[in-house]
């Protein structure tokens, strides 16, 4: 079976989970031996018209610039006007159209899965559908229900109605999108739920399948004195693995670290994002806070094995919190907020802790009661839930959920 991924974002580029989980998709498949090969953007080149066909760790990758105002990866440097401006392009790009009907009519693939297609348009399910593809579209984001994709106001409060403009929205995707897939995939329950709700898919199937991850890699720690980041052992370590952006709920995290009366915890955060200035500007005096930056690869996986717990203080619906199961990969808790599918994927007190999005004064309160024992004695039951997320187990009903169609 030939199989497309497509992404708009891909390898050496990363913004979330959403390409750490394709990337590993892609070699899972290639390691099963299946033709496998991604569709996905790149900056802009000098001619429009260039598609780059490059290999990356076997598996053949596609790359085109979506001709319109910037490359979507570059979004959080423009202003509002100039976003307003490439979403309206964006509705309906007939070059993305094109550029993807000519891959797609070379390869001939059996199945096309489709991820994120930020900056690639709505356009993208026409040519997939014109060139006689079955269609996997698996719901990472909330876009096609709302026009943010998280499902927050301006003022970083949740959604709980859809006003009109969301609703003429909401319209457009069912039309455009929903009768050009043959199966769509949720990673939670939640997410599901959620999606229904607002009448999301109008047409097809909708199945829930958790993400995978690889399980080849676990807590490396070694040194019985020390932990990885060379703290000494009496330190509790969290992290924060993610971007440093409003709606990931970072503000209420600096707030919480600010108010803790322990001198005894360092907070770790890695991650790039347009709150990171600010962040950095609130958290300047505090001298247990380390700011890594955007991290990949083996600086990655260096910090992970070097903390003892993990921070996912989201304001918004989460559909999935890939970066729990990477902590769970190295036997960490997690602390998160008690908001869209994280309380699905937190075990209260065994897998980790919970506490109500926002609410500083209860992350505070987790903080100040979490022990390095306590912590430890944890790590068991995290292990443990990061093998239910196995990647083989989610290639396994993926496949067939391919094969059904």
């Amino acid at each position: 079976m030939k199989i497309c991924l497509i992404t708009n974002i891909y390898e050496p580029y990363e913004l979330g989970g959403t390409e750490v989980y394709v990337k590993t998709l892609a070699s899972a498949l290639k390691e099963k031996g299946y033709d496998v090969f991604v569709i996905t953007t790149c900056p802009p080149q000098k001619r429009f018209r260039t598609v780059i066909n490059e290999t990356i760790d076997e598996i053949r990758v596609y790359r085109f610039y979506p001709l319109n105002l910037y490359w979507g990866y570059r979004a959080q440097e423009k202003s509002l006007l100039v976003k307003s401006l490439w979403h309206l392009v964006e509705q309906w790009n007939p070059h993305v159209y094109f550029t993807v009907k000519r891959i797609l009519d070379k390869e001939l693939p059996e199945v096309v899965h489709i991820n994120n297609v930020g900056g690639f348009s709505n356009s993208i399910f026409w040519a997939c559908e014109e060139s006689g593809r079955k269609v996997v579209y698996t719901l990472h984001d909330y876009i096609s229900i709302c026009p943010k994709s998280i499902k927050l106001r301006s003022n970083f409060e949740v959604c709980q109605s859809n006003r009109l403009p969301c609703k003429i929205y909401q319209t457009m995707k069912r039309w455009s999108v929903s009768s050009r897939v043959d199966l769509f995939i949720c990673p939670s329950f939640f997410s599901a739920q959620l999606h229904k709700q607002d009448g999301f898919p109008k047409k097809g199937k909708c199945s829930v399948i958790p993400h995978g991850i690889e399980m080849s890699s676990f807590d490396s720690r070694e040194s019985e004195g020390s932990d990885g980041n060379g703290e000494q052992d009496s330190i509790i370590n969290v992290l924060y693995l993610g971007q440093i952006v409003p709606h990931k709920g970072v503000s209420a995290l600096a707030k919480a670290f600010k108010a803790i009366s322990r001198n005894d915890v360092r907070l770790h955060i890695a991650g790039d994002g347009d709150y990171s200035g600010r962040m950095q500007d609130e958290l300047k005096n505090i001298s247990n806070v380390t700011f890594h930056g955007h991290v990949s690869g083996l600086e990655k996986e260096r910090l992970l094995a070097g903390s003892d717990v993990c921070v996912l203080p989201s304001i918004c619906y989460e559909t999935a919190g890939l970066v729990i199961l990477e902590a769970y990969r190295y036997g960490l808790p997690v602390i998160g907020s008690r908001i869209g599918a994280i309380p699905e994927m937190i075990a209260e007190n065994k897998t980790g802790f919970l506490f109500e999005p926002g609410d500083e004064s209860g992350l505070v309160s987790v903080l100040q009661n979490m022990s390095k024992e306590r912590l430890r004695q944890m790590a068991n039951d995290c292990r443990q839930a990061a093998t239910t997320y196995s990647m083989e187990s989610h290639l396994d009903k993926l496949l067939e959920l391919y094969a059904s169609l």
